[in-house]
């Protein structure tokens, strides 16, 4: 063998031995983090919380390693290196299942589900969204996913879930949109549900359900709101033949609100007097 050869192999092995031993590294920084995970758990018991994931802190954890890395290692690759770690370290906590409101049929939603969960979460798929909450209310499943197409028929029945959520009594709320990174390839969204309390991360969106009277137009909902100083848009409005003095409407507003802040209860008593739930808050997706 060459002597430029016997170069290149030595070279290639002083590599991968440091690579090994950095491998190595990161797998017992892992086996170290679980134990903390273990205590953390623990502690969460002993408060009575019910749903452990914390999907505030979780994409703040990961925004802040985003700005750290400065854009050395590609970003995604840590967005789904971290995800798998924090759904490994959630299943440790307590079961993870998904219920998928999916009456299509879609495949595409359970690849995306596995790839921001995991491979290892069970995904149960209904055609029904009463189903879905009978579930989560049950705790059969932990987390509900329903899918918003923005392209979709107003008059969709399977797109008009997020009316049937507004008037659950069980405490569902809306904590994160998946994936966590904006795909602007992509023209539907999911967002996860669960039975939990509201979070705040450092940067967020809420969901309102409206219902107004059908001469309420979009252009004076969307001034109300600026009235109150909230930033809005517009996802979907649709009215039910059951329902002629009522128009429906799913807005995405700026910021985190909760139903007793002041800003929520100005638009409420603008001149229409719109009926106003928030189905929940979720971060903002990172921009790629």
């Amino acid at each position: 063998m060459s002597d430029n050869k016997n170069k290149y192999q030595e070279s290639l092995a002083s590599c991968r031995k440091s690579i090994n031993e950095i491998d190595e590294k990161i797998l017992n920084l892992l086996k170290s983090r679980i134990k903390i995970i273990d205590e953390v758990s623990k502690i969460k018991t002993e408060n009575n919380e019910k749903f452990f994931i914390k999907s505030a802190r979780e994409a703040d954890m990961i925004k802040s390693l985003l700005k750290k890395n400065n854009n050395e290692f590609c970003p995604i690759s840590i967005i789904s290196i971290w995800r798998k770690i924090i759904t490994a370290s959630n299943m440790l906590e307590q079961p993870i299942s998904i219920a998928l409101h999916n009456p299509k049929k879609i495949s595409d939603y359970k690849y995306i589900l596995k790839e921001y969960y995991s491979e290892l979460v069970k995904i149960n798929e209904y055609n029904s969204i009463a189903n879905v909450v009978n579930d989560i209310e049950k705790n059969i499943c932990q987390i509900a996913i329903f899918i918003l197409d923005e392209d979709e028929p107003k008059e969709d029945i399977y797109e008009n879930w997020w009316i049937s959520l507004a008037n659950n009594k069980s405490g569902i709320k809306l904590f994160a949109k998946i994936p966590l990174y904006q795909n602007n390839s992509c023209n539907y969204s999911l967002y996860a549900f669960a039975v939990k309390d509201s979070e705040e991360s450092q940067s967020d969106k809420t969901i309102l359900y409206v219902e107004v009277k059908p001469s309420y137009s979009k252009n004076q909902i969307i001034a109300d709101l600026k009235n109150a100083k909230i930033n809005a848009r517009i996802l979907k409005n649709i009215k039910i033949k059951q329902f002629n003095d009522i128009a429906f409407y799913l807005i995405e507003v700026d910021g985190f609100f909760l139903e007793e802040d002041i800003a929520i209860k100005i638009f409420k008593d603008s001149a229409h007097k719109p009926f106003v739930k928030i189905l929940g808050s979720y971060a903002k997706p990172i921009e790629i």
